[in-house]
């Protein structure tokens, strides 16, 4: 198929009107994968063909038929896409970033990624450096230092360009001759005043922007919610550094923690007001102004942070790396003989890994799956939802 067309249709199929990520995923894999068809194949039926082949509600007909008499339309921003040097990832691309589908699953991974930058930013090492839009000198302080830290690190910074914390992060990195990525709150096509701000730095690789909303998107509250999980999902490690009670940092940490993803908090002062210290009741991971992990805080015992996180932990990363990837096959190989139990997969490696690790390694492989039922089982996810 033409690649110009090809994307005109990526478009229409991830903007369908109140669709969800999930079902909009579900609905990529079972055109795609379950049914081997292309997107013009499918566009090509009437509203009778798709009846006759799929379980579509009335709702998601009308919406698909919509999407298919506003091809015209899309096809002019897919052109000016195009001719103005912006990329489009879909999610079955290999170019999608691996790390945002194993943090997000099918449920929560944008179907479709509108770039602009060196697209290879997206397969390196990345941390997300957050915080309020408010923050005080001493959380503006502690993200200069750990931007820097970053750089140092070889780490690609993450952050979503609103005021404070995010434009410190990524202002901090450029300054130290780093790399960064901007996670946008708009449509790719309206951040015109930032493209030339940052022109220098993305022309030569070392920053790259990236949106999940429809192109010709304006700012609005909602999306600069909604884009924040993306910031995290980006990233392998998340620092925050300083959050209120309220907001996208707060709603972001939490998700995170409920994600079972490790979040590491910058420890407040105690004349400072904010929910630092609230979030680290909540299991975040406390660090000091330094980027240092508070070992006194009950959060913080290094048999829980995770060895893999060579940001934090000064240790032979090579040498755990190798030691990791050999369990993780063999959990994966016993995986694609059955289904276990965590209890009984730590019984099959032979304690090499404790619980926790093997709980976290299951809950975020993306290609692992949880089988329903009141024995919680593990098995291989299906080949069209690990690589789609």
């Amino acid at each position: 198929m033409n690649e110009f067309i090809d994307k005109t249709y990526w478009i229409a199929v991830g903007h369908l009107p109140k669709w969800s990520v999930d079902r909009t995923n579900r609905f990529i894999i079972q055109i795609i994968h379950e049914n081997k068809m292309t997107w013009a194949d499918f566009f090509n039926l009437d509203n009778k063909g798709w009846k006759e082949l799929f379980d579509f509600t009335e709702k998601e007909l009308t919406d698909l038929e919509y999407a298919k008499s506003d091809m015209p339309r899309l096809a002019f921003i897919a052109e000016q896409l195009q001719n103005e040097g912006f990329q489009i990832i879909p999610i079955n691309s290999p170019d999608y970033p691996r790390v945002l589908k194993e943090n997000l699953k099918t449920k929560s991974s944008p179907p479709v990624l509108y770039i602009k930058g060196r697209k290879g930013l997206l397969q390196e090492d990345a941390v997300a450096i957050v915080g309020s839009r408010k923050a005080g000198d001493k959380a503006l302080q502690f993200t200069e230092h750990m931007a820097k830290k970053s750089v140092k690190e070889f780490k690609v910074v993450v952050s979503g360009f609103a005021k404070g914390v995010d434009k410190q992060a990524l202002d901090s990195t450029i300054e130290a001759n780093g790399k960064s990525i901007i996670v946008l709150p708009q449509g790719i096509l309206t951040f015109q005043s930032g493209f030339k701000k940052y022109y220098e730095p993305i022309v030569n690789g070392d920053v790259l922007v990236l949106s999940t909303f429809f192109p010709k998107a304006g700012w609005e509250v909602g999306l600069a919610m909604a884009r924040n999980i993306y910031i995290y999902g980006l990233a392998k490690e998340i620092i925050v550094s300083e959050t209120e009670n309220s907001g996208g940092t707060w709603e972001g940490a939490l998700n995170g923690l409920k994600r079972e993803r490790q979040i590491f908090v910058r420890q407040p002062e105690i004349s400072e007001k904010n929910a630092n210290n609230k979030l680290i009741e909540l299991g975040a991971i406390p660090l000091s102004n330094d980027g240092e992990i508070i070992i006194n805080s009950p959060h913080s015992d290094k048999k829980e942070i995770d060895k893999n996180n060579s940001f934090f932990v000064n240790e032979p990363n090579s040498i755990y790396s190798d030691k990791t990837e050999n369990i993780e096959s063999i959990i994966l190989e016993l995986l694609g003989k059955g289904s276990y139990t965590s209890k009984e997969i730590a019984s099959a490696i032979g304690g090499a890994w404790g619980n926790k690790e093997i709980s976290n390694f299951l809950k975020t492989s993306v290609k692992v799956r949880l089988l329903p039922g009141k024995t919680k089982k593990y098995t291989l996810e299906s080949q069209s939802s690990i690589d789609f």
